[in-house]
């Protein structure tokens, strides 16, 4: 039986349950019944992935679910939507774990007083992340594209009273506007040389293509890709956008936006893999992001800037995964990457309520010893993120790591050992500082701070113990049992998919494909040495981080200066501000002052003065007065009489 249909459902439910909270906060409705339609909307939506993925399962693996929607009228040009293993398996995590931060979310914002606002914003963005992902060709995705990068704007900017806020949306939104102008230019060419711009039509096509437009193509799908998931070098929105809450962030970061890169270069993955310049891009833009994500988060003291720069890295072990042609293992991390990163970020905010709302996790401590629920949920998203056995991350990560080098690319997989131990190295350091030691009032008595800076401390709920709300509660159980087995998923299966049966070099090699896929990892000496060093340096790593941070660590000096270029994003803002903002300033400046005021109004005013001073002319000419008509009647026809003689 076909269930077409259900596809339609995982985008109009969010969508209308976005417009039902705008009503109904325009009329006064309940809120709590609002954050519940909310919630309801997306679980709903998550269902009907369920029976997509499992339509799917039996129509695999040559079938697919497909729902045409709408036409151009322009052959190749059209909308619909695609239920295959990419699409559902992305689709699934979306919704699902979408579902979950929508209840957090419902205690978390409990006293936001636009809180209907927020639910209805982050229904709409899920809408937005499942066309995207769903959208049969290029025209449905850009459609997607487009309304996340107008969703995250609204939702990194929600607190648009503060000016941090709402200059965080902006550049968030401008940012990925510079990729977005790739992925059209992209589909331009694609539709000029292949003629259409669905999926089943365009990858097929891409192994016969000449290689200049294949590198053309790959390099402005890439220059998409790396805006959205804040790739180097157009990662700056990401820090910024934890001006947002905390609900938002575990959307942004873990499950969803940062993530629609990937799904953009394995979903155009025969482009890609076709394209001479194509997965040696993508490969490089993946390794520099994981060793640049990484040593950044060394310098952060904000909670969530930690997690934001960690969420940079590790999908850079994404993209790393995609073009060493461990696309099966990318899409894998990625799934894991959203329980245990959702769980972090979701953990950060019961820490950051816990404190007061303070996130400069060096004025933190001693959490573990008041807060033992919020303690292991975060100790188990951080060992799963490290990539410590048997937890999610490990097999994930450890997979691509596996894949790098059996692809005979050794200088990117030695590159992305170092990555794992800067991961642990700062991952502990978060965690050591947020919830080892000694407590903020222990801590201020013992630098004779006196009674009064611990009693406004404890004041401020400092490291209090309350209990966690259910609505708080099941979504961190969910994720931490995720970050748990996880990694016992099996990788999705391309089978199926579009353009995956063309060409002998899209699947990838069959001891490769089978290494990646850990069926052939025990048997292989290179494999099982790389998990091995794999984990001596994530030990060593976090080992040195507790040893330094923990709970008798030293007290704290002058940060060095490679840890305060670190903190600030080694100055790519600055480089930024110099090389295009301040210019463009400057220009538009120069534009506003002289050019508009003396050029384009001058020009416009010069040509109103000389129609008046004409027309006063003329104005004269029409006196009123006969006998100067009778006199200018009479030159007239004097003038014509000589005309005459003369020409005679």
């Amino acid at each position: 039986m076909e269930y077409n249909w259900l596809l339609i459902l995982i985008p109009g439910l969010p969508l209308l349950g976005a417009a039902l909270i705008a009503a109904g906060a325009q009329g006064r409705w309940n809120r709590s019944f609002l954050a519940a339609l909310g919630c309801t909307a997306v679980f709903l939506a998550f269902v009907a992935t369920v029976l997509v993925r499992l339509q799917y399962n039996a129509a695999a693996p040559f079938g697919s679910v497909h729902m045409p929607l709408w036409s151009w009228g322009v052959d190749g040009v059209g909308l619909g939507l695609l239920g295959d293993s990419i699409s559902t398996w992305f689709a699934l995590v979306v919704t699902g774990v979408g579902f979950l931060i929508h209840l957090y979310s419902a205690a978390y914002m409990a006293d936001d007083p636009s809180y209907p606002r927020f639910f209805a914003k982050l229904n709409f963005f899920i809408f937005a992340m499942s066309v995207l992902v769903l959208a049969d060709g290029f025209v449905g995705m850009l459609i997607g594209w487009a309304n996340v990068g107008v969703a995250s704007y609204l939702l990194i900017g929600f607190w648009h009273a503060r000016p941090a806020a709402a200059a965080a949306a902006k550049k968030a939104y401008w940012v990925n506007t510079v990729g977005e102008i790739g992925l059209i230019l992209g589909a331009i060419v694609m539709l000029q040389h292949f003629g259409s711009l669905y999926f089943a039509d365009v990858l097929p096509q891409a192994w016969f293509a000449p290689q200049n437009v294949l590198n053309a193509v790959a390099l402005l799908l890439l220059a998409g890709a790396v805006a959205k998931s804040a790739q180097l070098p157009l990662h700056v929105w990401l820090p910024d956008a934890m001006q947002g809450p905390t609900p938002v962030s575990a959307l942004i970061h873990a499950a969803t936006m940062v993530t629609a890169g990937v799904y953009l270069v394995v979903r155009a993955y025969p482009i890609f893999e076709a394209a001479p310049w194509g997965l040696p891009a993508v490969a490089l833009v993946g390794i520099g992001s994981v060793l640049f994500g990484a040593l950044a988060a060394l310098g952060q003291n904000d909670i969530k800037r930690v997690l934001a720069f960690s969420t940079m890295s590790q999908v850079g072990y994404m993209m790393l995964g995609a073009g060493v042609g461990a696309y099966s293992a990318a899409l894998f991390h990625f799934a894991t990457h959203a329980f245990f990163k959702a769980l972090l970020f979701l953990g950060a905010g019961v820490v950051i309520h816990r404190f007061g709302g303070e996130q400069d996790i060096r004025k933190m401590g001693g959490l573990g010893k008041s807060h033992p629920f919020a303690y292991w949920t975060f100790l188990i998203g951080t060992l799963a993120l490290v990539g410590l056995p048997p937890l999610a991350g490990f097999y994930s990560k450890d997979a691509i790591v596996v894949g790098a080098l059996m692809a005979g690319r050794p200088w990117l997989w030695a590159l992305a050992v170092v990555g794992a131990g800067l991961t642990a190295f700062y991952m502990m350091r978060l965690f050591a500082l947020v919830f080892t030691g000694d407590s903020p009032e222990v801590a201020a008595f013992q630098r004779g701070e006196g009674a009064r800076q611990a009693a406004a401390a404890a004041e401020a709920g400092v490291g209090r113990s309350r209990p966690v709300p259910p609505l708080k509660m099941v979504p961190l159980v969910v994720l931490t049992l995720l970050s748990i087995v996880g990694g016992f998923f099996a990788m999705p299966d391309l089978s199926g998919v579009p353009g995956a049966a063309e060409g002998a070099r899209l699947a990838a090699p069959p001891a490769h494909e089978a290494a990646v896929a850990g069926r052939v990892l025990t048997e292989s000496s290179a494999a099982t040495l790389t998990i091995a060093l794999l984990l001596a340096v994530s030990v060593i790593g976090g080992g040195l981080a507790l040893q330094r941070f923990g709970p008798k660590r030293a007290p704290q000096t002058a940060e060095s200066g490679f840890v305060k270029a670190a903190g600030a994003g080694f100055y790519f803002d600055d480089f930024y501000r110099a090389v295009f903002v301040r210019p463009l300033r400057a220009t538009a400046g120069f534009v506003g002052d002289v050019t508009e005021p003396h050029v384009i109004d001058g020009a416009v005013n010069g040509v109103a003065r000389l129609a008046a001073t004409l027309s006063g002319a003329v104005r004269r000419v029409q006196s009123g007065y006969v006998r100067r008509y009778a006199l200018a009647l009479m030159a007239g026809v004097a003038v014509v009489l000589i005309y005459f003689v003369l020409m005679v």
